[in-house]
């Protein structure tokens, strides 16, 4: 018994040190994602020990996902625990949608999706070294890649995550909980072997622990290993991205002097940094192929739509609002589908002449056949000849902004301003600016 005790001591020690490393504003809540399992309860009592001394408010949420018939039974004992140690609980129903995922998969998707919604500072889960060597074999089973293969952080400040068992063993935690008599509930899915996790615990990880003791401790410090891997990998996309300069001229003959292995690295950085998840390697690669090449791309992921045209690379939104016609009448700024246009008065050289008072103008996309003259002593062009000369994407053609006067054309998004209707030296006149689906103002 003195020897679970002094495991006692330790676990609490190491929990109260990882809890000093948290980033420099310490938090003032913690909530704890309690099952009511083995794991989540000596979470929640090591910090219910911990909080007191340092100084923060710590509450639970259990997700009841509905998946047992001792679901109301679990929910009833997390509250009765949590009333015990005076911790504040949330009981959170949720239904499990499939949709074509595993049931692992949607439960854990509907479990998340309740704990993005709290408003403590940190959201603090249980998993711990077995979790770890569990999700480090399930995703390389699955031939994921370095990212993959860094599995669980012990913090991900993003999504507010902390986990501060994560380098502890499940045996570690079942000696700490007999030694403090807690009480916990058994998941009956637990030995369900048809559901990965499960497979992996049962059939690989536990023979493997017989032949290897340390299997858990050693597959945690891979991951590690992959996580600064990953981490250097992340510094050299984010160099890469800042030399390439995505949506500047030039980007995309910037992107090609990198090699393979390196364009496709500031690939995937450039798609998490738009927010949207990795493809799989072939999409990937698919990916890298276009934008080497010559032609227009818009390939189309996740939402987004990373476009590549001449030497330009962008994101923009795979499906951006359709817009809508509309009359200027002198405001600063008029929102145009994913953009938006800006009106400011100037003297400069190639600014409009333009009469919001006393004339309808109109902004709205191509209607018809349309031309229109630059500069005086120039040549009318048609509007796909002006769209190519300024580089406009063919994509954005019908969706363009065009300020009408009456059947006249007076300016075209990204082109310019029409030589007829430009202010005379030292007039006061109007210049237009449009960003356009890729956040670049012309």
């Amino acid at each position: 018994m003195e020897s679970s005790r002094s495991n006692l001591s330790d676990v609490l020690l190491r929990v109260r040190e990882r809890f000093a490393r948290l980033p420099a504003a310490t938090p003032g809540h913690l909530t704890v994602a309690y099952s009511g399992g083995l794991d989540s309860t000596v979470l929640l009592h090591l910090l219910a020990r911990l909080a007191p001394e340092a100084g923060f408010v710590l509450s639970a949420i259990h997700v009841h996902h509905g998946l047992s018939a001792h679901a109301d039974a679990w929910a009833a004992h997390c509250a009765q625990i949590c009333a015990a140690l005076g911790v504040p609980l949330q009981v959170c129903r949720v239904a499990v949608k499939r949709e074509g995922h595993g049931l692992e998969a949607a439960a854990r998707t509907a479990r998340h999706a309740v704990l993005a919604q709290t408003t403590a500072d940190w959201i603090v889960l249980a998993q711990h070294a077995d979790d770890q060597a569990e999700t480090l074999l399930h995703r390389l089973l699955r031939g994921c890649g370095v990212a993959g293969a860094a599995a669980m952080r012990e913090r991900d400040a993003e999504r507010r995550l902390w986990r501060p068992l994560l380098a502890e063993t499940r045996q570690t935690l079942q000696a700490w909980a007999q030694a403090e008599g807690l009480r916990w509930v058994e998941d009956d899915s637990n030995t369900d072997e048809r559901l990965t996790r499960n497979f992996l615990r049962h059939q690989i990880l536990a023979p493997l622990k017989t032949r290897f003791p340390s299997a858990p401790a050693n597959l945690l410090r891979a991951t590690r290993h992959f996580a600064e891997a990953e981490d250097l990998l992340q510094e050299l996309a984010a160099e890469d991205a800042a030399r390439v300069r995505f949506g500047e001229a030039g980007a995309r003959s910037r992107l090609r002097a990198l090699s393979a292995p390196r364009a496709r690295n500031l690939l995937r950085y450039w798609i998490a940094q738009s927010g949207a998840q990795a493809p799989d390697a072939a999409r990937l690669d698919e990916l890298l192929q276009a934008v080497r090449g010559e032609g227009a791309v818009r390939w189309v992921h996740a939402g987004h739509a990373f476009c590549a045209w001449r030497e330009m690379l962008w994101c923009e939104a795979a499906e951006a609002p359709q817009p809508e016609a509309q009359v200027w009448r002198g405001e600063a700024a008029l929102p145009w589908g994913a953009g938006e246009l800006l009106f400011t008065p100037s003297t400069a050289r190639g600014a409009l002449r333009l009469d919001p008072a006393a004339d309808v103008l109109q902004i709205k996309a191509r209607s018809g056949s349309v031309s229109m003259r630059l500069e005086e002593g120039r040549p009318t062009r048609l509007f796909k000849q002006l769209c190519q000369e300024s580089g406009i994407p063919a994509a954005w053609r019908a969706q363009l902004p065009l300020l009408w006067r009456g059947e006249e054309v007076l300016w075209i998004g990204g082109v310019g301003g029409a030589a007829s209707a430009r202010a005379a030296e030292g007039e006061t006149g109007w210049r237009i600016a449009w960003r356009g689906p890729d956040g670049v103002t012309r």
